[in-house]
């Protein structure tokens, strides 16, 4: 929902639909002051280890995906969407995008989201972990979702508070191309073993003031993000272990396509931007928002293929 001249994808407020994942970890000093963020780019650094991969499976059988309507712009679209069903709202922050609203703006349509009940989620492309801190700080959310390569590289910055919407992007035959963070699990086995050992006392507190490695979310979105084109889902490998709570699927989603994505795909939720805008692209149409999440509520029930 955001590179270039088009719009990029998707809190002080805990998710309601999944379960705290509780690691301590210390609070990175944010910026006080209100300055916007910069346009830089950030250098980025790679994980060194992918996680494990296997076809796209449903860890949702029998439950409707959770829905985020990204590339919101204003309160009223915000209010509107969390009438419909929205459980996520998406602002992007990056100020590149044709759907990039200031700070300032993104406080009232993140007032609005949790007053409906929903989740708001800063976009961010190429920020640093300061920046990404000091605009959540400063907006109130505590998600941020990491679009672009600085933003992914700031995660190892960002403190466990600020829950991670950690985006990969895929070719039009479905085939993951974005380098992934550490396996969650592997980082677990790792945790025990140490914790175990002569000296677990110094490696719980070497655990804490770490580098973070971990995400909580991960969105599979098509190559050119915001351009509206769905890829193939049915080729799809959706990498597992890396994240705490699921993962998403963006990409060309609209009202028409959504329950034959989910049906082929079975994501815990999905992710719309350009799929539900009035002509222009960026205001959001209530009706095809409205027809989205109903049609994404009419798949509850759909069963998983098998892995």
């Amino acid at each position: 929902c955001c590179h270039g001249t088009t719009d990029y994808h998707p809190a002080t407020y805990r998710d309601p639909t999944m379960s705290a994942h509780a690691l301590a970890a210390p609070l990175r000093t944010a910026y006080s002051s209100g300055a916007g963020l910069r346009s830089g780019s950030v250098t980025s650094r790679r994980p060194t280890r992918a996680c494990r991969v296997v076809r796209a499976g449903a860890a949702t059988a029998g439950k409707a995906p959770l829905v985020k309507v990204c590339g919101v712009t204003t309160a009223e679209d915000a209010t509107q969407a969390t009438k419909a069903g929205a459980n996520f709202i998406g602002m992007i922050l990056w100020p590149k995008s044709k759907r990039s609203i200031s700070l300032e703006v993104a406080t009232t349509v993140a007032a609005a989201a949790k007053a409906g009940g929903a989740i708001p989620v800063g976009v961010f492309v190429d920020e640093s972990a300061e920046e990404i801190i000091a605009a959540c700080d400063l907006v109130g959310i505590d998600h941020a979702q990491l679009h672009g390569d600085g933003a992914r590289a700031a995660l190892k910055g960002l403190p466990s508070r600020i829950k991670a919407i950690y985006v990969v992007n895929a070719t039009a035959e479905g085939k993951i191309v974005t380098r992934l963070p550490r396996d969650e699990e592997e980082l677990a086995a790792q945790r025990k073993v140490k914790l175990e050992g002569k000296d677990g006392w110094r490696a719980a507190i070497d655990w804490v003031n770490g580098a973070r490695c971990t995400i909580d979310w991960l969105l599979v979105d098509g190559e050119v993000a915001g351009s509206g084109e769905a890829y193939d889902w049915s080729n799809l490998r959706v990498p597992m272990g890396c994240y705490r709570k699921g993962w998403i699927l963006a990409g060309g989603l609209s009202p028409e396509n959504v329950r034959d994505a989910i049906d082929t795909a079975h994501p815990a939720a999905v992710d719309v931007a350009s799929g539900v805008t009035k002509e222009g692209g960026v205001a959001k149409d209530p009706s095809k928002v409205d027809a989205f999440i109903a049609n994404v509520a009419a798949t509850a029930g759909t069963k998983a293929k098998p892995m």
